[in-house]
């Protein structure tokens, strides 16, 4: 049964033209937290991934939600900003500057990494800084993040924008979120089925 996912996984991430994988895939849980209107500025998820909590002692993931003021995001930070259906990530360069891999979020075709201002990675959404383990110092994080920038290799399976966050932070290219689908692929169609708007994120 993996094989056969990792089969369908390796088609459609040369199938670019799929607007419902367009940055990122999904952790449904991360997703329906962070979109979450009962949550408030600070957000911590705890290591089952069932749910998200404010007072969970047990926890791996902190998150604060970004708001006007940026003096404090120190440059080097990880931010992710939910979608429809996935979590979109970047790297946060210092003066409202984000790098990100722009993947299939302006068109059919396929962007490259990018540097774009605040407000234009979070698309009218939220943004929340990521608090996690760095193998790098927030210099060499920024440092790592440049020397990628008009990279234009987007996959959505094995190259999107949480692979190169992880790879600028941890030195590995890695996304919890194709795991999570490549694991339980019908919580996404769950997810798909359970919103009434369309697939474009």
């Amino acid at each position: 049964m993996n094989m056969l996912i990792r089969n369908i996984a390796k088609r459609l991430s040369s199938l670019r033209s799929l607007t419902i994988f367009r940055s990122a895939l999904v952790d449904v849980s991360l997703v329906s937290c962070l979109n979450s209107q009962h949550i408030g500025t600070e957000l911590r998820i705890g290591m089952s991934g069932n749910g998200c909590s404010q007072n969970n002692a047990s926890t791996d993931a902190r998150f604060r939600l970004i708001g006007q003021d940026i003096e404090w995001i120190p440059a080097g930070s990880h931010l992710v900003s939910p979608r429809k259906f996935y979590v979109h990530h970047g790297i946060y360069l210092g003066n409202g500057k984000v790098a990100h891999y722009s993947g299939l979020s302006g068109s059919l075709r396929a962007g490259p990494i990018e540097v774009t201002d605040l407000k234009r990675f979070a698309n009218g959404r939220s943004t929340w800084f990521y608090q996690e383990q760095a193998a790098f110092t927030n210099d060499e994080i920024v440092v790592r993040a440049r020397s990628r920038i008009g990279e234009s290799q987007y996959k959505v399976f094995s190259n999107n924008c949480e692979h190169f966050c992880s790879w600028c932070i941890t030195g590995t290219s890695h996304s919890a979120q194709v795991v999570e689908f490549l694991h339980f692929p019908f919580r996404l169609i769950g997810q798909v089925f359970a919103r009434e708007s369309g697939l474009v994120a």
